[in-house]
């Protein structure tokens, strides 16, 4: 009953394992029988010890090669053979044949153009940055196997995915041939009309072995890329057996789109002020005791039913996190109805949710307190706000990575003795993943900050058993000052909890911000609720200086 986002389990005659990252330490516990599975959290956890332990010595192991990539089934090969056992790439999934009630079906694929005037490019622009790249790296093509960024690159949308809209597709660019996107060709090809279709052809990916051919340019002599961190290893075979230079790099992609062009960012910016309006509205409903006695899957469905009631809402870009008391304290915490909790007085309630906008994708934490919090809470609440200030007042020089914005967010929560097991912040997609490559503020970032990139800060602090808090907004990388310095502007708009601030922590400059921050969300919240007497009042109030 697993529901992470990441992780994998496995599966020997007389053991079980699930492994996942610190984010999912409680919840893999939670969720899985502890008669069957051990868990077990990455990276402290080492698969090879386990299989070691567990006899693995001498056993074959098999692995969908469809489902894990190149570096990850090297990494698993690794593991195996540490352990004294063999991996093996299997054509058929076990766990397809067993899994029946219960799995999700695909629904009907609606795929949508992206307007140029949204997307701030046209494909043909997009193609003509890339195949620069590809010049000035040497190579003669490239194999673009994130989901994510072919979409972007063709200016699509798409609904393969439940919280991502996006067509499952991957690409085969060739700098003589061009581009070739692999998908569904029926659903495709009504989308792909017009400019696009003399752009791009779409081929079935079944046809991948067929398309790597000495033929058509990819032979010995010619120079294909490939990332080897998102390539499934089913696709690597055909490549490695058409006679090309292979050569391993990061998808040249993955940083085009990650840098929000002007258009991108004006159209995240409208998004926020779209979805700030709807977090007043829902704010202001627990306010007056809304969700009082509600359990929490209800009170997520309270917040969807007002994003879905927004003009420009497409669907969530994740399942809402709801988790009331100990709850909290489950970093992605999902409540299901009927083994969810009931909102309790004199707790805390912890709400992380987003949505895609046509313009634009959000992603907002808010804490607030049910009744009165006690001083623990406050003091808990005020350090992660403090964090959370550090990162919104930074300022930092070209080539600053995301691992030292990281430590300026930590040091406040670190002089108390208090930290979490999660990175402060993730990238984020222009209506496509909610969580993106390459950057991100953590202790494992270290790319680039570049300007353009939009990214969460989210610091948190949770108490097992008791709760959990966390503020996150989502940040935009400024271009440079004539210092040659940059910063991050704030684009989530949404009161933080006045009740939950201890203001005779916060240092001058960090009651500056808070005070400045909230006169921005008056100032641009307050047109789109007009007419909501109520939520202006509540408005008011809750943006109040401290």
């Amino acid at each position: 009953g697993f529901t992470g986002s990441a992780g994998y389990g496995v599966i020997l005659d007389d053991a079980a394992a699930l492994f996942s990252d610190g984010r999912y330490t409680l919840q893999m516990a939670n969720q899985s029988d502890p008669a069957v599975w051990s868990t077990h959290t990455l990276p402290e956890a080492s698969l090879a010890s386990w299989l070691t332990e567990a006899g693995a010595d001498g056993r074959r192991i098999g692995v969908d090669p469809s489902l894990v990539t190149v570096a990850g089934y090297k990494r698993l090969e690794k593991a195996c053979r540490q352990a004294g056992a063999t991996l093996l790439a299997q054509s058929e999934n076990p766990i397809d044949a067993v899994w029946g009630i219960g799995r999700p079906q695909r629904g009907a694929a609606r795929p949508f153009r992206m307007p140029d005037r949204v997307a701030g490019q046209t494909m043909a622009e997009k193609l003509a940055v890339l195949d620069k790249k590809l010049a000035d790296s040497g190579a003669d093509a490239v194999v673009i196997s994130r989901v994510d960024a072919v979409n972007w690159l063709v200016n699509i949308r798409g609904n393969d995915l439940a919280n991502t809209p996006v067509n499952l597709v991957f690409a085969l660019y060739h700098r003589e041939n061009g581009l070739l996107i692999l998908g569904d060709v029926a659903s495709l090809a009504p989308v792909m009309e017009g400019d696009l279709a003399n752009e791009a052809a779409i081929v079935a990916l079944e046809q991948f072995d067929a398309l790597i051919d000495p033929r058509a340019g990819y032979g010995e002599g010619a120079v294909i890329q490939f990332e080897p961190a998102s390539l499934p290893q089913a696709l690597y075979a055909p490549l490695a057996a058409c006679g090309a230079k292979l050569v391993e790099a990061a998808c040249p992609v993955t940083v085009m789109k990650a840098q929000k062009n002007s258009a991108e960012c004006a159209g995240t910016r409208r998004a926020h002020i779209e979805d700030g309006a709807v977090m007043v509205r829902f704010l202001h409903w627990l306010s007056v005791g809304g969700g009082n006695g509600m359990a929490e899957s209800d009170i997520a469905a309270h917040l969807l039913s007002l994003r879905k009631a927004s003009p420009h809402f497409i669907a969530s870009s994740f399942d809402t996190i709801c988790g009331s008391g100990p709850n909290g304290a489950i970093v992605h915490y999902r409540a299901i109805a009927g083994q969810d909790s009931v909102l309790q007085t004199d707790s805390l309630l912890l709400v992380d949710s987003g949505a895609h906008y046509n313009d634009g994708t959000t992603d907002i934490t808010r804490t607030v307190a049910i009744g009165t919090p006690d001083a623990q809470m406050r003091c808990a609440f005020t350090a992660v706000l403090r964090a959370h200030i550090a990162v919104a007042l930074a300022r930092f020089p070209a080539g600053t990575t995301g691992q030292q914005i990281d430590s300026l967010a930590r040091a406040p929560m670190w002089s108390l003795g208090l930290d979490y097991a999660h990175g402060t912040g993730h990238g984020v997609g222009h209506v496509l993943q909610v969580h993106e490559g390459p950057a991100s503020i953590s202790k494992r970032g270290t790319e680039a900050l570049l300007p353009g990139m939009l990214l969460s800060n989210e610091p948190g602090c949770y108490q097992a058993g008791a709760w959990g808090i966390r503020t996150e907004t989502l940040v935009i990388v400024t271009a440079p000052d004539d210092k040659g310095f940059s910063g991050f502007e704030t684009v989530t708009l949404c009161p933080i909890d006045r009740d939950l601030i201890d203001a005779d922590l916060l240092l001058p400059t960090e009651r500056d911000w808070l005070n400045a921050y909230h006169a921005e969300v008056m100032e641009k919240l307050a047109p789109e609720l007009a007419g909501e007497t109520a939520c202006l009042d509540w408005l008011t109030a809750a943006c109040a200086p401290v």
